[in-house]
């Protein structure tokens, strides 16, 4: 099989240095540069192109507040299948431990934590009394110290014992 041709077909038109170009991209392009640094080097040279590309990168402050799409600082964690979505908030300084990398909490544990007057440890889980993620009220709101006791307590709450579980050891005689 035979290589493609690959002698130098046009010059750079910073640096005049030889370089091959695809014969499509001779057509389709005006100028030809033998690297991005010629390139860059080429637009500054140029005063009307710099002043241009001076005049389009200087953008206005885009994050946070200033953003049009901002919401807020709340964002949706959404589920899959059935599950209702749980609703992140920006996190205040005061429970910044709390947050994800992003400084995003659950809004059920910021809750918790401002009622408790405290930041909550990783282990401790806050229990919704109607299991319904979106109610955030701090009445329907239980804090458990670990995720055993809050399965107990679900198990208590749906009337199941050891003898009555429906799990799949059960299910399989």
């Amino acid at each position: 099989m035979n290589k493609p041709n690959r002698r130098p077909n046009t010059s750079c038109d910073y640096c005049k240095k030889d370089i091959y170009r695809r014969p499509n991209d001779l057509r389709r392009n005006k100028n030809k540069f033998c690297s991005h640094s010629c390139q860059l080097k080429w637009v500054h040279s140029n005063k009307e192109l710099s002043q241009h590309y001076m005049r389009n990168t200087e953008l206005p402050v885009m994050f946070g507040e200033q953003n049009p799409a901002w919401k807020g600082g709340i964002t949706m964690f959404k589920k899959k299948g059935n599950y209702k979505n749980v609703k992140y908030v920006r996190c205040p300084q005061e429970y910044i431990q709390m947050a994800r990398k992003d400084g995003y909490i659950m809004e059920h544990r910021l809750v918790m934590a401002k009622w408790v007057g405290r930041c909550l440890d990783r282990v401790e889980v806050v229990h919704h009394i109607d299991h319904d993620p979106t109610n955030n009220n701090k009445n329907n709101l239980l804090l458990f110290p670990c995720n055993s006791s809050h399965k107990k307590y679900e198990g208590i709450e749906n009337g199941s014992n050891k003898n009555n579980l429906q799990g799949t050891r059960n299910r399989i005689k």
